[in-house]
């Protein structure tokens, strides 16, 4: 497909261009996922940000299509056993849709700070992987929003980059309304800039389904 080539040929250009936020102190979009995102981890870069939509509108259905289930829960236990102590700045979840529920929940604090086995979090991520749409629906809805809030200069990028970024946007908004299924959709790593800085070690769950399991958790230790 074309614009999967396209896609792929702008992802080494969208290294290095910084991303800034333009928000007002009353604006409504304080509270937006996006924008808290590139508050709390300034340092992400485009890809990131892409990385963050698709996961957020069409959870990881990926891993299971591209992969065998045993393989996938032999693959969180090791990373579980590999799992560093927490660093400062860890926080157990990071929101990524309030439409899907879907967050990243941290493996480092989920394994020191004792909230629960293997089989309990592969539940809680099984869970959320059947309550995921499979399609690019919210994805496209999503992925213009941020595209409007990249034109109206609420998220802005290097002056050097503004033009690739504007593009790769563009071309992304294409591929979601040509593809249909999610799990479809082109994987990119996180950027090595957001690796360094950040450590990402996480799983995707459904928040609603994380607060019960926390509320049985605190019960039971009562």
């Amino acid at each position: 497909m074309k614009l999967l080539t396209e896609f792929n040929s702008l992802i080494p250009k969208l290294s290095g261009n910084s991303i800034t936020l333009q928000l007002d102190n009353s604006s409504h979009l304080s509270h937006h996922p996006i924008i808290n995102h590139i508050k709390y981890y300034p340092k992400l870069e485009w890809q990131d940000i892409y990385k963050f939509v698709l996961q957020g509108s069409c959870g990881w259905t990926h891993l299971l299509s591209n992969r065998n289930q045993e393989k996938v829960v032999q693959y969180l236990n090791d990373e579980l056993n590999m799992a560093s102590k927490p660093r400062p700045d860890d926080r157990l979840v990071d929101i990524l849709n309030h439409e899907t529920s879907l967050c990243r929940i941290n493996l480092r604090l989920w394994k020191y700070d004792n909230l629960g086995k293997l089989h309990e979090l592969w539940n809680l991520m099984m869970k959320a992987e059947k309550s995921t749409p499979k399609t690019t629906k919210i994805f496209k809805k999503h992925w213009k929003e941020l595209v409007d809030l990249s034109e109206n200069g609420f998220i802005r990028t290097s002056e050097r980059g503004e033009y690739v970024i504007h593009q790769w946007m563009k071309i992304v908004l294409k591929l979601a309304e040509k593809i249909e299924k999610s799990s479809e959709m082109p994987l990119i790593h996180h950027s090595e800039t957001y690796r360094t800085n950040y450590f990402p070690s996480y799983r995707l769950v459904n928040k609603n389904d994380l607060l019960e399991y926390m509320e049985k958790l605190a019960s039971s230790n009562k």
